[in-house]
């Protein structure tokens, strides 16, 4: 016998990438009840993973964008907050001249505070709040924006503007502008008309605050970023008048966190009991607790991913069971092993692919139904984000498959053909 004769007879074959595909599409196609199972279990899954990030991530953005909004260039210098020195007030419009040299300049609005109630007569509504006794400059250091009407003017007496907070509590159903509010301060009452309404800089706290019906406490950050205030002109002429505390605007250029430790300093070296901050930095405090927050939360889309994990493999070892004969055939054709187990981890990236699309979509489907019906900032689709999601979905299916797929190519073709 020649030694062409004693060759063994192989059939022709494709390249290795068109044979792999060909296969993977035809494992796909045959098993319609599993591929759609598998398809449905890795779009769900990763659709969840991607709207969590991107609302932990719209989050921080809308938190960021807030934040700014009450001033990065602001310093606020305040009395320690205890009754001694409510009662006391150690700090005089006079300390307001070395705070003002230690600011380089700027604009300065003195403040006192008073404990108040305030009332709607013609309602029957009232809630406390937070007398805020300033200047009309304090118009001019905060970036503020208002609902309607305006701020107070230079020694406007008798006249008020509302915290949206308050406006909301005590006039849900009307404009406040125009109506008088009637204060309580220490047994003593006073009327002012309401000339303006000062939109809240935090409209991300929105929907907390509805969706806290159970009266369940809030988040820390949810409550130190309340404002509910209502802000009247007082008398700051006198040298010796006593006040709680003041807001810096520091010039353009100024380093407004140097500035709220040179005048820390200051207060320090006259024994004044009293904290001066800025707002800059804790803007920075607040997101990096936004940040750990989020951090804790995403281990939700991990768990998520975990559990999706456990489901593909399971589905996966079901189904390829039942495809041993034909993966025996295969190998009886000349697949090697390694051929095998990448055909098949190629099916479940086809299909990880696909799902990733479809998830996406689905995705920003229900970040759309979020943001209508429950929450009041925008989920955030960041382009890395969603890379992450799909290549950590990608990565867990073929995880998944790797174990069955293995262990089918590992079989004794004969034995598997001969058993079935």
């Amino acid at each position: 016998m020649s030694s062409e004769a004693k060759q063994p007879i192989r059939v022709p074959r494709r390249g290795a990438i068109g044979a792999a595909v060909t296969f993977a599409r035809r494992g796909l196609t045959r098993r319609p009840l599993q591929t759609a199972l598998l398809l449905f279990v890795l779009t769900i899954s990763l659709a969840g993973t991607m709207t969590i990030m991107a609302v932990l991530s719209g989050i921080k953005a809308q938190m960021f964008r807030d934040l700014q909004r009450v001033g990065l260039d602001v310093v606020n210098i305040q009395m320690t907050p205890n009754m001694q020195n409510l009662l006391l007030s150690p700090l005089m419009m006079e300390d307001t001249k070395w705070m003002l040299n230690a600011a380089e300049g700027g604009k300065l609005a003195p403040f006192r505070v008073d404990m108040a109630v305030g009332a709607d007569l013609v309602e029957s509504r009232s809630g406390e709040f937070l007398l805020l006794t300033t200047t009309h400059q304090w118009g001019g250091i905060a970036p503020l924006e208002l609902v309607e009407g305006r701020f107070l003017e230079v020694n406007e007496k008798d006249a008020c503007v509302l915290d949206e907070q308050v406006a909301d509590r005590i006039y849900p159903d009307r404009s406040a502008v125009g109506e008088n509010l009637f204060v309580s301060v220490e047994g003593r009452i006073q009327v002012f008309e309401i000339v303006g309404v000062l939109k809240d800089p935090f409209a991300i706290r929105k929907k907390f605050d509805e969706l806290d019906f159970a009266g369940a406490a809030r988040s820390t950050i949810n409550r130190i970023l309340e404002f509910k205030s209502v802000y009247i002109t007082g008398d700051f002429s006198e040298p010796h008048e006593s006040v709680h505390g003041a807001v810096v605007k520091v010039p353009e250029g100024v380093d407004a966190r140097k500035v709220a430790r040179a005048i820390q300093k200051a207060t320090d070296e006259r024994d004044l009991p009293t904290v001066a901050w800025a707002r800059r930095e804790w803007v920075e405090n607040v997101m990096k607790g936004a940040d750990l927050t989020t951090q804790v939360a995403s281990l939700l889309w991990v768990v998520v991913l975990f559990v999706t994990g456990i489901m593909i493999l399971t589905i996966s070892l079901v189904a390829i069971r039942e495809r041993y004969r034909e993966l025996a055939i295969r190998r009886t054709e000349g697949a090697y092993r390694l051929q095998i187990v990448g055909q098949l981890l190629l099916e479940n990236i086809l299909l990880s692919a696909l799902s990733g699309c479809l998830a996406l979509g689905i995705a920003q489907w229900a970040g759309e139904i979020l943001e209508a019906r429950y929450l009041s900032w925008a989920p955030t689709f960041l382009w890395h984000e969603m890379t992450l999601a799909l290549g950590l979905g990608i990565g867990i299916g073929a995880l998944a498959t790797v174990i069955p797929a293995y262990r089918a190519a590992s079989l004794d073709p004969v034995e598997v053909l001969r058993q079935n």
